[in-house]
């Protein structure tokens, strides 16, 4: 009878959570740019069943209080990778580190955390991702998160179809990111290759090389039509990476339907703009994906309070890592190529910036998206620094919130399912202590996620595992951050030393005054080397560069709960 009661418990527990009434609280509503006066909305099965004044609970339904509190559509990232990390061994054809860590190493780390992300997704309020290039193991496991309470929605393509491939990318036996593309009948075939993977739409890398763009872009074009005529055809529709005039207007005159990123290589034209917003075809401007990159290469990589919050730690790390790998002539000829380029780079960054300006005041529909995952490109914590980036070329939070929402929504052709506040809609909402038409600050003021109609607290949705919380003091310890590596710690914590195994330290302020070290200035970092995890204990081996040299020694670390309870240090 037990495991029947618990079947039923589970069943209750799933109705109560799929009925939601909120009262009294003030609407976003982001397809009219309105804030609507405060009155309750009901949610049903995931589903937003009624908007009203004083509507009637039905029997068994969850109260929430909306007094003061403003009710706005779920975010949309509409544009990440979850084949990549946002680490530094991310991208082999952009530097190739595979002599630190294998490529298969790399995916197969990202595949065992790709939970964590959804999850640190969720809790900032971005209730659906929409991955724009994937693999076909990755569409195998999207399938394994729907309906998960803690998951956002997730739409998927699976591998590029491209017009040319990295060979870093070649014969990788199942994780191919890239399909490579060479006559028409390719370009069908690969295609249809991915529809027993179920992809949510087609993804083309739409690449061309040489000094004449228009003619190397025409050369590709039947491929371009090829897939697009084929997705079509099965009811897909099709995104591409065309980052010049006129690829994208190629692409989108071949019916393409999302553009996922902006224009880069001259100021557009009004034939081309108005092309867009005729064919309601949907753009993400991805503005700071560069930046990641030179920061990264240029070991100018610096931390934010959003990368400690949101972002996984271990990515990070290895960001910061790069400038103490071993290969110096490699880090050099990085920093020197980054430091020569930075003015040409600074360029297309405000052309990329004067671009968007045209397309929003053209009306055409724009969509956040951050390409997350591409090296120095967090996962969830790059998404307020794209806002920003958008906010800073012009675009006011109206338009912001419609990109976030709605637009995000449309970019995968679900502009009726959700995306808004409106009966009917699916229940991906967020409830915030501050009006989000006050400050970008007040979006991140996140009282409840509502996430398919079930409720999630912030602190909720994610307890950081042993491995990530050693990769939390880690991280904190390169960023010299005293305060955010003691928050990985207990309160009661004790520190031994390793080879002696003496108390050296017990509770936060002896740790505090032991490491104030890390406050001052000079070279401090350190580098894991190998790990092993073993319930909630985790060992590292780590290499610790200083000012008096290199050493080498391992950390053990005991969790109980969500903190670090004891630790043994090398001595």
């Amino acid at each position: 009878m037990r495991p029947i009661l618990l079947l039923l418990l589970c069943f209750s527990a799933s109705l109560v959570r799929a009925q939601l009434l909120i009262r009294n609280t003030s609407i976003i509503d982001v397809e009219h740019k309105k804030i609507l006066p405060p009155q309750d909305v009901l949610v049903q099965n995931g589903v937003i069943a009624a908007i009203g004044k004083k509507l009637p609970a039905p029997a068994g339904v969850e109260v929430i209080d909306g007094t003061s509190k403003w009710l706005m559509p779920g975010l949309v990232d509409a544009h990440v990778h979850f084949f990549q990390s946002g680490g530094i061994y991310a991208r082999p054809d952009a530097v190739d580190l595979r002599k630190y860590r294998s490529y298969q190493q790399e995916v197969d780390w990202v595949h065992r955390n790709m939970e964590r992300f959804l999850r640190r997704y969720t809790r900032a309020g971005i209730t659906t991702v929409v991955d724009v290039g994937s693999t076909l193991p990755f569409l195998k496991q999207r399938d394994s998160f729907r309906n998960k309470w803690y998951a956002p929605a997730v739409f998927m393509t699976g591998p590029l179809l491209t017009t040319w491939m990295p060979d870093a990318y070649r014969g990788l036996g199942g994780e191919e990111p890239f399909f490579e593309m060479k006559t028409t009948d390719d370009a069908r075939r690969l295609v249809r290759r991915q529809l027993p993977y179920k992809p949510d739409f087609i993804k083309i890398w739409y690449i061309v090389m040489g000094r004449n763009t228009d003619s190397a872009a025409r050369v590709h074009l039947p491929l371009v039509q090829a897939v697009i005529d084929e997705a079509h055809k099965n009811n897909l529709r099709v995104a591409v990476h065309a980052t010049e005039q006129i690829t994208a207007r190629l692409a989108v005159e071949s019916g393409a339907d999302f553009l996922v990123h902006g224009i880069e290589d001259e100021p557009v034209d009004a034939s081309f703009v108005q092309l867009l917003k005729d064919k309601g075809v949907v753009l993400s401007p991805t503005l700071v994906v560069s930046q990641g990159y030179r920061d990264a290469f240029g070991q100018t990589y610096r931390l934010s309070s959003g990368h400690i919050q949101h972002a996984h730690p271990a990515p990070l790390n290895s960001v910061l890592d790069f400038k103490h790998l071993t290969d110096t002539a490699l880090r050099e000829r990085y920093r020197v190529g980054v430091a020569r380029s930075n003015a040409a780079a600074q360029t297309t960054d405000s052309l990329l910036r004067r671009n968007l300006k045209r397309f929003v005041d053209a009306g055409v529909l724009i969509a956040t998206g951050t390409d997350a995952g591409n090296v120095g490109t967090q996962h969830v914590a790059s998404y307020y620094d794209e806002l920003e980036a958008m906010r800073q070329s012009g675009m006011d939070l109206w338009q912001l919130l419609q990109a976030s929402t709605i637009n995000g929504a449309r970019s995968v052709g679900k502009g009726a399912e959700f995306g808004s506040v409106a009966v009917g809609k699916r229940a991906d909402l967020l409830l915030l202590s501050r009006n989000p038409l006050d400050s970008l600050g007040a979006w991140k003021r996140i009282d409840l996620v509502i996430n398919r109609g079930g409720t999630i607290r912030p602190d909720s949705a994610l307890t950081p595992s042993p491995e990530e919380l050693a990769d939390q003091q880690l991280l904190a310890y390169n960023a010299h951050d005293l305060e955010a590596f003691l928050a990985a710690y207990a309160d009661d914590v004790e520190v031994y030393q390793l080879n002696s195994g003496k108390l050296q330290m017990k509770g936060k302020e002896q740790m505090r005054k032991g490491y104030a070290f890390l406050t001052k200035p000079g070279t401090l970092h350190c580098r894991l080397m190998n790990r092993m995890v073993e319930g909630n204990m985790v060992v590292d081996h780590e290499e610790i560069i200083t000012d008096k040299g290199t050493f080498y020694g391992l950390a053990i670390y005991e969790i109980r709960g969500d903190k670090i309870a004891k630790v043994w240090f090398p001595d």
